[in-house]
């Protein structure tokens, strides 16, 4: 056979595989397309869908709310507004109808209708509304992706997600930087171009962003039991408030309960930018209190904090509870005022991670039965109080029977995302919910995938979920550089 009868017949073979690559699809989605004709069974009740999108409020610029639908089918039909939409179990929405769809309805709603076949026979469920708010959420999210471990770690990463789509980028991977562990980032007020989180072990500093400038720094002093731990922004850029505390960690034997994470000790110290100070004059550092987990307002002029009185550790860790408290913060000095106000007191209860809504109205706080860290407790729930007339918001709409913790507002203050183990106990995962202007709360609502089986198959807890206004700009290699190169400057305690 010579080259040219080779030729076409490879060309013919070319050709009839890419035919039957775009005929095959298409014979699949057409077999699948199949319409409820005639009804055999209706349905009161809404059908289990995952994750649960029923009654939900969402914004106008989320990326489409792919769901699985959990009952036994042959096939499986969706009406999602004015689109209609085929599977076996999963149902994926088309972006640019979602699109057109939800800015279409801003402040309305749409209505889903679902039927499924089983044995030849199809079963009409009740019908549920998704409400469109007119108010956007910020277009990212930034959060820790790592397996739920407690000492040991593989790959563990630090990620972005573009909420109007489902594009996720890593900012950094450990696996560029020596396999070390990489945790507690946060932003000034949502800006992308502020960032500051921490390296431990291999190439181990904190790392500050400004102006796509890196900082690698050294925060441990001679005043300081530990290098900076938990950290929150001041509005202005200049300072950042953090914990320094010195953390140990326990395991439970009964399977309620996994681990106790807790300090030794714990201080508030106020960093400051601009000199790579550690204001003395700015830092509550005493023996007879643990303090931890700082934030400050969104006016900049009020340092909030969590606090309780030093216990013999660990010996009593479920006797330790800790007060919501604040003080005054002079940015023009960088100082502190005293006294401190009492926000929430910790009669019989712990309060911690304190976040204002960036309005200045509303304080949301995680309570639990005893100490600082209930990301492992079970009764953790999330609470609210109206800084305008320090009552406490019904938050049962948001809550759930397991762990509800972590929390971070929107830049508009219309939505809060948080963490949660709601859905098997041992994963947390990013839930978003609305909060009206009068504090009231939405049924939250699962980050939407495109793959909705992804969480069954992604075995990664989702960390501190922090909502920013855009993209990280700088990339994971400028960090690597910076982190293999760079040796770590040290701050001053002044």
């Amino acid at each position: 056979m010579d080259n040219t009868k080779k030729r076409k017949i490879v060309r013919r073979f070319v050709v009839v595989y890419l035919i039957l690559q775009i005929l095959i699809p298409v014979w699949i989605y057409t077999g699948n397309q199949e319409k409820p004709s005639s009804v055999a069974r209706e349905r009161t009740d809404v059908p289990p869908i995952f994750p649960d999108y029923a009654g939900v409020t969402i914004p106008y610029n989320i990326a489409p709310l792919n769901f699985r639908i959990d009952v036994p089918a042959e096939k499986c039909y969706a009406k999602i507004g004015d689109h209609e939409y085929y599977g076996t179990n999963a149902i994926q929405i088309d972006p640019k109808e979602w699109t057109r769809m939800t800015r279409e309805n801003r402040g309305k709603s749409i209505q889903v209708e679902i039927a499924t076949k089983q044995a030849g026979e199809w079963t009409r469920w009740s019908s549920f509304p998704i409400y469109i708010s007119d108010q956007p959420i910020d277009s990212h999210l930034v959060y820790r992706l790592i397996e739920p471990g407690y000492e040991k770690w593989h790959i563990v990463g630090i990620y972005q997600r573009n909420l109007e789509s489902f594009d996720e980028q890593p900012i950094i991977r450990n696996d560029m930087t020596g396999y070390n562990c990489m945790n507690c980032h946060s932003f000034c007020m949502g800006d992308p171009g502020q960032m500051m989180f921490h390296m431990r072990a291999a190439n181990g500093g904190t790392y500050i962003v400004q102006d796509k400038k890196i900082s690698k720094l050294n925060t441990k002093t001679n005043g300081t039991i530990s290098n900076m731990t938990y950290p929150f922004w001041h509005p202005s850029g200049r300072y950042i408030t953090t914990s320094v505390n010195d953390i140990k960690q326990f395991f439970h034997s009964v399977k309620e309960k996994k681990m106790e994470v807790f300090d030794l000790e714990s201080d508030v110290v106020v960093y400051d930018v601009k000199n790579k100070e550690i204001l003395s004059k700015a830092s509550l550092i005493t023996k007879d209190a643990f303090e931890t987990f700082p934030a400050f307002s969104p006016d900049g002029k009020w340092l909030y904090f969590c606090t309780a009185p030093a216990q013999k550790m660990p010996e009593n860790y479920d006797k330790v509870r800790y007060n919501l408290c604040r003080v005054a913060f002079d940015p023009d000095r960088g100082e502190i005022s005293f006294p401190i106000d009492t926000l929430v007191h910790a009669d019989s209860l712990s309060y911690t991670f304190p976040r204002i809504s960036p309005d200045g109205r509303f304080l949301m706080y995680t309570e639990t039965a005893y100490g600082q860290f209930p990301i492992w407790h079970p009764d953790a729930e999330i609470r609210m109080m109206d800084l305008e007339n320090r009552t406490a918001m019904d938050m049962s709409a948001l809550n759930s029977p397991d762990t509800d913790s972590y929390h971070s507002w929107s830049s508009n203050s219309d939505w809060v995302v948080f963490s949660s183990r709601r859905d098997n106990g041992l994963y947390t995962l990013p839930y978003i919910c609305h909060i009206g202007k009068d504090g009231k709360p939405s049924k939250p609502f699962l980050l939407p995938q495109e793959d909705p089986d992804k969480y069954d198959y992604q075995l990664y807890s989702y960390n501190i979920p922090e909502l920013t206004k855009g993209a990280v700009e700088v990339s994971p290699y400028e960090i690597q550089q910076v982190a293999e190169k760079n040796k770590p400057e040290q701050v001053r305690f002044k």
